[in-house]
Protein backbone atom coordinates (compact mmCIF):
# COMPACT_ATOMS: atom_id res chain seq x y z
CA UNK A 1 0.00 0.00 0.00
CA UNK A 2 1.45 3.41 -0.96
CA UNK A 3 2.61 5.60 1.88
CA UNK A 4 2.81 9.35 2.21
CA UNK A 5 6.23 10.80 1.48
CA UNK A 6 8.47 11.04 4.54
CA UNK A 7 9.19 14.53 5.83
CA UNK A 8 12.12 16.08 3.99
CA UNK A 9 13.51 19.57 4.36
CA UNK A 10 16.45 21.50 2.94
CA UNK A 11 19.72 20.45 4.55
CA UNK A 12 18.71 16.84 5.16
CA UNK A 13 19.63 13.64 3.32
CA UNK A 14 17.22 11.19 1.66
CA UNK A 15 17.74 7.83 -0.01
CA UNK A 16 16.96 7.86 -3.75
CA UNK A 17 16.15 4.40 -5.09
CA UNK A 18 18.02 1.67 -3.26
CA UNK A 19 21.46 3.16 -2.82
CA UNK A 20 21.86 6.84 -3.72
CA UNK A 21 22.25 9.39 -0.93
CA UNK A 22 20.70 12.70 -1.96
CA UNK A 23 21.13 16.04 -0.20
CA UNK A 24 17.91 18.07 -0.20
CA UNK A 25 18.50 21.58 -1.53
CA UNK A 26 14.82 22.53 -1.79
CA UNK A 27 11.26 21.23 -1.58
CA UNK A 28 9.01 22.14 -4.50
CA UNK A 29 5.35 23.13 -4.14
CA UNK A 30 4.24 19.77 -5.59
CA UNK A 31 6.20 17.85 -2.90
CA UNK A 32 9.06 16.86 -5.20
CA UNK A 33 12.61 17.56 -4.04
CA UNK A 34 15.68 19.10 -5.64
CA UNK A 35 18.52 16.89 -4.46
CA UNK A 36 22.24 16.75 -5.08
CA UNK A 37 24.09 13.46 -5.33
CA UNK A 38 27.55 12.21 -6.24
CA UNK A 39 27.16 10.35 -9.54
CA UNK A 40 29.57 7.42 -9.96
CA UNK A 41 31.94 9.04 -7.44
CA UNK A 42 32.86 11.50 -10.21
CA UNK A 43 30.25 14.25 -10.71
CA UNK A 44 28.11 16.25 -8.29
CA UNK A 45 24.64 16.47 -9.88
CA UNK A 46 21.38 18.16 -8.88
CA UNK A 47 18.12 16.57 -10.00
CA UNK A 48 14.41 16.43 -9.15
CA UNK A 49 13.11 13.41 -7.24
CA UNK A 50 9.52 12.37 -6.50
CA UNK A 51 7.94 10.01 -3.98
CA UNK A 52 6.45 6.95 -5.73
CA UNK A 53 4.56 5.61 -2.71
CA UNK A 54 7.45 3.52 -1.37
CA UNK A 55 10.67 5.43 -2.08
CA UNK A 56 12.18 8.53 -3.68
CA UNK A 57 12.99 8.16 -7.38
CA UNK A 58 14.26 10.43 -10.13
CA UNK A 59 11.41 12.35 -11.76
CA UNK A 60 12.85 11.89 -15.25
CA UNK A 61 14.59 8.86 -16.73
CA UNK A 62 17.87 9.37 -18.49
CA UNK A 63 20.28 12.27 -18.13
CA UNK A 64 18.47 15.29 -16.76
CA UNK A 65 20.40 16.94 -13.93
CA UNK A 66 22.66 19.94 -13.73
CA UNK A 67 26.23 20.03 -12.47
CA UNK A 68 26.87 21.40 -9.00
CA UNK A 69 29.90 23.57 -8.29
CA UNK A 70 31.56 25.22 -5.32
CA UNK A 71 30.06 24.77 -1.82
CA UNK A 72 27.04 22.81 -3.10
CA UNK A 73 29.29 20.28 -4.86
CA UNK A 74 31.47 19.99 -1.73
CA UNK A 75 28.44 19.07 0.43
CA UNK A 76 27.40 16.34 -1.97
CA UNK A 77 30.94 14.96 -2.35
CA UNK A 78 31.35 14.69 1.46
CA UNK A 79 28.12 12.73 1.69
CA UNK A 80 25.82 12.22 4.67
CA UNK A 81 28.59 10.93 6.90
CA UNK A 82 31.07 13.70 6.05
Amino acid sequence: MPQHAPQASPGTWVRVGQSIDGYVFSVNSDGSLEVGYFQNQVKAIKETVVWNGTHWEFKYSGPNGSYLRGPEAAIVKRGPRG
